[in-house]
């Protein structure tokens, strides 16, 4: 969705609407969200995904901004809550975000994806919603009737397990990429799209996972400022900006796991 693969808007659409298919995610209805996140990342009201909730919107104007604030029980308090919500939202936070909008803006609380009047589309965009419905419920025909044919544990082995792969690998990127005690989410009046786009994280996991991943999660200062840059001119763009940027560039190689739990437990407003 973001005109990178191919100066052809048509090729673009087409294979976009193929592969997001056939990972169940509706391409058009995600490509328009995601557009906006780019045009309003790490705004408090423009950003489409997330978004943190305030110590106002919780209820807790008045307490300490500490983790120990944020529920009443000690079990939920705990390293195993933690580690629980984490490894849940991993998982499952993705098709969570594409139904109900989970960790979008406020104003869209509840929309989902799959629907072309909601909230998040303008009305001219209603017959390119239905059309990511349709190839999204073709896949899903697909995966009843394999499971029909070939039974529901051969499809979980071969579709379901590496589907929770993608899911944890593309919930926990997003959310590392732009969640860090370093960086903040910005107001309107102190808001504008290269402060925005600066407060993306790159992150380092090692020669491994960083090729399994296309570097992806090492050049994503110059994806947020450069969104149509092909991904493999990606790190060559991404050494002229920490040259260009210097204090302004955000890095991290701490352990992928532990950036993940660390993030979480204390990144909460």
């Amino acid at each position: 969705g973001h005109g990178a693969f191919s100066e052809n808007r048509t090729v673009c659409n087409v294979t976009g609407w193929v592969l997001h298919s056939a990972l169940l995610v509706p391409y058009y209805s995600f490509k328009y969200t995601h557009s906006r996140h780019h045009k309003g990342t790490n705004s408090m009201t423009r950003d489409e995904v997330i978004v943190p909730r305030t110590k106002s919107y919780r209820g807790l104007q008045n307490k300490p901004s500490t983790p120990a604030w944020i529920t009443e029980t000690v079990f939920e308090e705990s390293p195993i809550y933690h580690l629980f919500m984490v490894v849940g939202i991993s998982l499952f936070g993705w098709p969570m975000y594409l139904i109900r909008n989970i960790s979008g803006p406020k104003h869209a609380e509840g929309a989902s994806h799959f629907n072309p009047n909601s909230v998040l589309f303008k009305p001219e965009n209603f017959w390119q919603i239905v059309i990511s419905d349709i190839g999204v419920l073709l896949t899903a025909s697909a995966i009843v009737y394999y499971s029909f044919v070939y039974s529901a544990a051969t499809v979980m082995c071969y579709y379901g397990v590496p589907y929770l792969v993608v899911n944890f690998l593309f919930v926990t990127l997003t959310f590392l990429q732009h969640t860090d005690a370093a960086v903040p989410h910005y107001n309107d009046d102190a808001w504008n799209f290269i402060r925005g786009a600066l407060c993306t994280i790159d992150r380092d996991y090692g020669w491994v996972l960083n090729t399994c991943l296309h570097h992806a999660n090492h050049t994503h200062v110059a994806h947020h400022l450069f969104s149509q840059l092909p991904h493999y001119h990606a790190q060559e763009a991404t050494e002229h900006l920490k040259k260009k940027l210097g204090k302004y560039y955000h890095y991290d190689n701490s352990n992928f796991l532990y950036a993940l739990y660390h993030t979480y437990r204390h990144c909460q407003f």
